[in-house]
């Protein structure tokens, strides 16, 4: 077996809670990265945390120590990913940049587009979504300055970086 790391888990949909907190019961080290998304509902809008990975948690392995296969069993969970018979692992090195975008209250933090000044982009989401414009600058982390042209005017708008996307 390979050196210690972190199995991927496949859980139930919308269960990563649930099946985070069922194996923390059971004695198991779970890593269940998330991070705050704008949703706006009967136009008000609120920021709530969502998985990185949807329905995927990572649980701390020691091959040695790890009784692996009773984390199939756990409430929320479908199943360990494996190779064959051996369970799938992820290097620590690979959670630990998780973690290092974390902010202070264990958030992970996106950082917004990759997009340059000048960029054609298209807005993917929204009520103006497939309005192409130019990516002007990151307004703050969450949402960016667009250049758009709108009834033969050119106008700057505030949207969500998610969005936005290159055109």
């Amino acid at each position: 077996m390979h050196d210690a790391g972190w199995l991927v888990v496949r859980t139930q949909p919308c269960a990563e809670e649930k099946a985070r907190s069922h194996l923390v019961n059971q004695g198991f080290a779970p890593y269940l990265p998330r991070y705050r998304r704008r949703v706006v509902h009967a136009r008000r809008a609120r920021m709530v945390l969502r998985p990185l990975f949807p329905a995927y948690l990572f649980v701390r392995f020691d091959p040695a120590k790890t009784r692996w296969r009773s984390i199939n069993g756990t409430v929320g969970v479908r199943y360990v990913l494996t190779d064959g018979e051996r369970p799938r692992c992820v290097p620590e090195r690979v959670v630990q940049e998780i973690v290092t975008r974390e902010d202070e209250t264990g958030v992970v933090t996106l950082n917004g587009p990759s997009l340059v000044r000048g960029q054609e982009v298209r807005l993917v989401d929204g009520p103006m979504a497939d309005v192409c414009g130019i990516f002007e600058e990151v307004h703050d982390g969450e949402r960016v300055l667009l250049l758009l042209t709108l009834l033969g005017r050119s106008v700057r708008v505030v949207v969500p970086a998610s969005a936005v996307a290159a055109a």
